[in-house]
């Protein structure tokens, strides 16, 4: 398989999240996952729940918001304040 290399433009907060989800595996489970690792395996996520573009409607929400409903089958994630984690 070759790998190709891609540039992100993620916020502090976003990086942050990453860094933590890495460290923490190497905290618990004893091998740390890259960034790199973490974001190519939410890819093969994606992949495995063959989630189509077709099906994501951009004009009424973020991205995130559309594979959650899709994944959820149909069920939101909506807070209590009735926004999703996203917003």
């Amino acid at each position: 398989m070759t790998k190709l290399r891609t540039v992100t433009f993620l916020t502090r907060e976003q990086i942050d999240f990453l860094d933590k989800l890495g460290k923490d595996t190497l905290f618990y489970k004893g091998s740390k996952l890259s960034r790199a690792k973490i974001l190519a395996e939410m890819v093969d996520l994606l992949m495995q729940l063959g989630i189509d573009a077709r099906k994501i409607d951009l004009a009424h929400g973020h991205l995130a918001d559309e594979i959650l409903k899709i994944v959820n089958n149909g069920h939101t994630a909506e807070g209590e304040n009735g926004q999703t984690p996203f917003h």
